[in-house]
């Protein structure tokens, strides 16, 4: 009877400790292959050959020169390289105040589920070290040297918005590449992270993620009249022409002043701690100079990203929605913002799609309207690429998290994808927040 009542008393320890928390929510596997999605449907080609004309320039470099201009008037990307070496303290005090408010509205938990403490975001507010700001600042310039973190506060706390939404970390507002034009205002408290923008966002990066070097070298770099951009989802670098002594990697877009080659490498200048060094490109990854916008060279860059992971705010250096579109459109020398909602004003709007019209009406609008290959399809929270239509439907490429499915107890079932997919507009029917298509805003395109 002892054994028995042991054997009892093991077995509900062990189902307690291995219990579920009733507030994590549950999850499904999403399909490889989402459905209405054949094959065929996963390659550039089988959108290439259903384009009208696939090799027109679109836009010549002085056009996106000028779209370029347009969108730093909309103060949404801007001209970093002409920022002053001096700036005032209360301006920067603001806007780290600013990003500590966002971030104590946002972070409502922690990574445990449970609510942020209020000497975690104190904590936080301390390393911003605001009574240390002085009133004229001498600004440093530099980049990063590695893909570098930019948080809305200094640390690396996982703070989120809904319970156990982990894989979203308010914390966390943006990813930026090597070699990536940056300005540094201010030290936190423990004199870890540095308070800092580039063209499209300001936050706190790391101090072991960046260097500093003379602004005449800052500029220099970005100035050079050779230059080269990576055309890789995620391009080697190396410290030597044999490509046998690993330096990191660069993203898709990646900018990078050309200085020599051999047969098979580009020999590019990689900012390193204080200093910068010659690197090497493989000649695969990279294209001297910007490619030709065609929707040949759009769809060839967006397919090259197909099944990468997702990555909120470009964690752990993956992309989300916009930062997706933003390193493809970076390969033809467009100056993305950062937001979705930004990118789909700086394109040329063709439908705004208000909170009428069903899903067939706002389908064929998007066949008839939609430009295939550079149209932007926008819905709060996330944004996508129009990649062309077959048999009625239209389809886009984009990086999503999941979708969700109506479940019986009238809750929604939530089916993850975490990856860059191609997928009709129809994900998420009939579900709480309805389908992709009853929640479109805006039709928008890059020509």
């Amino acid at each position: 009877m002892k054994h028995w009542l042991c054997l009892i008393l093991f077995i509900c320890f062990s189902l307690s400790i291995f219990a579920r928390n009733p507030l994590e929510p549950s999850y499904y596997a999403a399909p490889p292959r989402l459905p209405n999605v054949l094959p065929e449907m996963n390659t550039p080609g089988f959108w290439i050959s259903r384009h009208p004309h696939p090799d027109t320039l679109i836009m010549t470099s002085g056009m996106i020169d000028k779209y370029n201009q347009r969108v730093n008037k909309l103060g949404t990307y801007t001209k970093i390289h002409l920022h002053s070496s001096v700036i005032s303290g209360i301006t920067i005090r603001n806007q780290i105040k600013s990003l500590l408010r966002t971030i104590a509205s946002i972070g409502k938990y922690n990574s445990a589920g449970e609510r942020t403490q209020k000497a975690v975001l104190d904590s936080l507010r301390r390393n911003a070290n605001l009574e240390k700001v002085p009133l004229s600042i001498k600004v440093r310039f530099g980049f990063p040297v590695k893909h570098a973190r930019q948080r809305f506060a200094p640390g690396l706390n996982n703070l989120n918005k809904e319970v156990f939404d982990t894989e979203f970390d308010e914390m966390q507002n943006s990813g930026y590449d090597i070699g990536t034009p940056t300005v540094f205002y201010h030290d936190s408290a423990d004199g870890k992270w540095v308070f800092g923008a580039c063209a499209t966002s300001t936050g706190w990066y790391l101090k072991s993620e960046v260097c500093f070097l003379p602004q005449k070298q800052w500029l220099a770099y970005q100035q050079a009249d050779s230059f080269v951009v990576s055309t890789a989802a995620r391009a080697d670098l190396w410290k030597d022409a044999q490509a046998s002594q690993y330096h990191g990697f660069c993203r898709m877009g990646t900018k990078l002043p050309l200085i020599g080659e051999t047969d098979a490498y580009f020999q590019v200048q990689i900012p390193v701690k204080d200093s910068l060094m010659p690197g090497y490109i493989s000649k695969e990854d990279a294209n001297q100079g910007y490619l030709p916008y065609t929707a040949r060279n759009v769809y060839k860059q967006a397919f090259r990203l197909l099944n990468m992971p997702y990555g909120w705010g470009d964690t752990d250096a993956d992309f989300d929605c916009s930062s997706l579109l933003k390193h493809i459109f970076a390969c033809f020398g467009f100056k993305l913002p950062r937001n979705g909602l930004q990118q789909a004003k700086a394109a040329k709007l063709i439908y705004d799609f208000g909170p009428v019209g069903n899903e067939a009406s706002r389908e064929k609008t998007i066949i008839n309207e939609g430009l295939p290959g550079i149209s932007f399809l926008r819905l709060n929270g996330h944004i996508m690429l129009y990649i062309g239509h077959y048999n009625g439907r239209a389809y886009v490429l984009h990086d999503t998290w999941g979708y969700r499915v109506p479940a019986e107890d009238s809750k929604d079932d939530v089916y993850v994808i975490n990856k860059v997919v191609v997928s009709d507009l129809y994900l998420s029917k009939d579900s709480q927040r309805g389908s992709l298509l009853n929640r479109l805003t805006h039709l928008s395109a890059m020509h």
